[in-house]
């Protein structure tokens, strides 16, 4: 005789790849660098695995604004731009994006974007 309720399966919902996962694997072998307009913030792609990192785009102080909730002028930082051409240029995507995932405390689910 069983104990208890019988076992349910379990069984997990295939979420499709999201827009900008399907366009790095198209157009940059699974490698990618996207602005996300809504958040304000950077999104670093490799394969199914990403990461944020920070705006490129800051207020007159110099500070970010995530989600855009200040509603200040944002202006592009000419510093910050160089770094990402630079990672890019340098094919330093994949290693930055490992990078940000295992110091960050919140991780991007595969294929979310």
């Amino acid at each position: 005789m069983r104990s208890g309720s019988p076992r349910r399966s379990y069984t997990r919902s295939i979420r499709p790849p999201g827009a900008c996962t399907l366009h790095a694997r198209k157009h940059g072998s699974g490698i990618g660098i996207f602005f996300l307009v809504q958040k304000c913030t950077v999104l670093l792609m490799h394969n199914n695995k990403s990461a944020y990192s920070p705006s490129i785009f800051v207020d007159e102080h110099g500070e970010e604004d995530p989600g855009l909730r200040r509603g200040r002028p944002l202006f592009l930082n000419d510093v910050r731009y160089r770094a990402l051409e630079l990672l890019w240029r340098h094919q330093g995507i994949p290693r930055e994006v490992a990078q940000i995932r295992s110091t960050s405390d919140r991780v991007i689910r595969d294929n979310w974007y």
